[in-house]
């Protein structure tokens, strides 16, 4: 399998995070989206990343699809994400907030960063931040003080979670002071959260690149 996409992205990472945990042997194609976008659009039509070739040659796009599809290949038991319609349903609305948060985020630095200044969209600014704070305190609120929020091992909700923690600390980490009065802690039990994450072997495999 070959994974296309920079691990800047926390798209592209939180796959390369799964593929490690998995053991699900790859190659990685690090290619940018803005700088290589027509080379990414012959491998993917959306020109969007992550994209996944697999071996027989078809190509399967979007972070969420690929992990279903690598769940499937790790098998139910290995999986990192239960089949337990119950105990799914909370882990997927966790996980939807955390990738919600991080798509939030890549779309706060591409209209403040690489839209000129004067053609910012203040308006939508700030409701992209409003959006960025609710769903940090909405995770803070339901993220474990300690362990996992998938319980006893490491599961996609947290993958999505600190992904979009580190991303957030590595490009806007402005985003991460306490700024109402329902979250005075400046989201301690994210932070911690992503930084028990980050020590794992699987991570550290595939580390956030530098600034």
């Amino acid at each position: 399998m070959i994974l296309t996409g920079q691990l800047d992205s926390p798209f592209v990472r939180r796959v390369a995070i799964a593929l490690q945990i998995y053991g699900l042997p790859f190659e990685h194609n690090v290619i940018s989206a803005y700088d290589d976008f027509d080379e990414l659009l012959a491998l993917n039509p959306l020109g969007k990343v992550p994209a996944l070739r697999l071996d027989d040659g078809r190509v399967i796009a979007d972070s969420t699809l690929i992990l279903d599809y690598l769940d499937r290949v790790a098998g139910q038991e290995n999986a990192l994400l239960p089949d337990d319609a119950s105990v799914r349903a909370g882990l997927l609305a966790h996980m939807g907030v955390a990738v919600g948060l991080a798509e939030k985020a890549v779309e706060f630095r591409t209209e403040t960063v690489r839209r000129p200044s004067d053609k910012v969209d203040q308006p939508r600014v700030g409701r992209i931040l409003a959006q960025i704070v609710s769903a940090l305190d909405w995770l803070e609120e339901r993220t474990p003080q300690e362990g996992f929020v998938s319980g006893d091992g490491i599961g996609h909700a947290d993958i999505a979670s600190a992904v979009a923690m580190t991303f957030i600390a590595g490009k806007n980490p402005e985003h991460l002071e306490a700024r109402r009065g329902d979250c005075q802690n400046g989201f301690k039990k994210l932070k911690a959260h992503a930084a028990c994450c980050e020590m794992m072997d699987a991570f550290r495999a595939v580390p956030f690149p530098p600034a």
